[in-house]
C-alpha cells in the first residue's frame, strides 16, 4: 500500500469536503458520536464540515487542563480543537497528518476558532516529529489504521508519552459478527479502513507487546466503512 493512495483521498476530503466519500462526516456524525454540545458552539461550523471521525477519543475523561496533547492523523483539525479547549491556555495541543493538504487546513481551522496553542506537523504517523517523553495524552481518530506498520506507530506513541501518559484512540477493527465477510485488499479499500484492518485482539495484542498496561477496548459503535469493518475505541496507559 502506497502513503501516496492515503494522501490522494484525504487531499480530496480537504479540498471537497461535500463529496460523497461512502461514510459518514460533518457535524451529524460528530453528533452521532456523542461529541457534546458545548464543542458546537465553541468551535466554527466550518471546521466541523471535515469531521470524519470514526468514534469519540473524548469519551474517557484523561485531559486535564494544562496538559500537553498529541493527534496523529489529525485531519483537518476538528478533535486538535476539541483538545485545545480542554488543556486550556497552559497547555499545548500537536497535530501530526502526512498530507499536505490537512496540515494547511487544521493550521487554518485552529486560526479560525482562534486556538493559538495548536502546532500542526506534516509528517508519518510511524516517525512522529515529536521529542521523548513529552506529551500527557495521545488520541487518534481513524488514522492508526492507515499506518502499514501499526506496530511502529505504537512504538512512537509509547516513546513520546511521558510515564504515566494515557492513549485513546478510535478506529475501524474487523466486525466479529461479520467475519465471513471478506476484505478487498485494493487501494482504494485501505484508504477507506477496510483493508488492513484488525480485530480488536490484535489490536489490543500489539499495544500489550509495545509495553502498555490497562489496555482496553471500551467498546464499539455504530460507524461503518464496510459490511465486515465498524468503529471501535480503544484505552492504553504508559507504565
Amino acid at each position: 500500500m502506497s502513503q501516496n493512495d492515503v494522501i490522494a483521498l484525504y487531499t480530496e476530503l480537504a479540498t471537497n469536503p461535500d463529496k460523497e466519500f461512502g461514510w459518514d462526516k460533518g457535524l451529524q456524525n460528530a453528533r452521532n458520536h456523542n461529541y457534546k454540545g458545548s464543542w458546537f458552539k465553541k468551535i466554527p461550523d466550518q471546521v466541523w464540515d471535515f469531521c470524519a471521525a470514526v468514534g469519540n477519543p473524548f469519551n474517557i475523561d484523561i485531559i486535564n487542563e494544562g496538559d500537553s496533547v498529541l493527534d496523529i492523523g489529525c485531519g483537518a483539525g476538528v478533535d486538535l480543537c476539541i483538545a485545545s479547549l480542554l488543556v486550556g491556555k497552559k497547555g499545548m495541543v500537536y497535530g501530526v497528518d502526512v498530507t499536505p493538504a490537512m496540515v494547511k487546513k487544521a493550521r487554518e481551522h485552529a486560526a479560525l476558532a482562534k486556538l493559538p496553542n495548536i502546532i500542526v506537523y506534516e509528517g508519518a504517523s510511524e516517525h512522529l516529529p515529536i521529542g521523548d517523553e513529552s506529551i500527557h495524552v495521545v488520541i487518534s481518530n481513524g488514522a492508526i489504521n492507515l499506518a502499514a506498520s501499526k506496530e511502529n506507530v505504537f512504538s512512537e506513541v509509547y516513546r513520546v508519552l511521558k510515564p504515566g501518559g494515557s492513549l485513546c484512540f478510535s478506529d475501524m477493527i474487523k466486525d466479529d459478527a461479520q467475519l465471513e465477510e471478506s476484505s478487498c485488499n485494493s487501494r482504494e479499500s485501505w484508504a477507506d479502513c477496510v483493508a488492513g484492518t484488525l480485530r480488536c485482539d490484535e489490536v489490543l495484542q500489539l499495544l500489550d507487546k509495545t509495553g502498555f498496561v490497562e489496555v482496553k477496548m471500551l467498546g464499539t459503535n455504530h460507524y461503518k466503512t464496510s459490511p465486515s469493518t465498524i468503529g471501535a475505541s480503544f484505552y492504553a496507559k504508559k507504565g
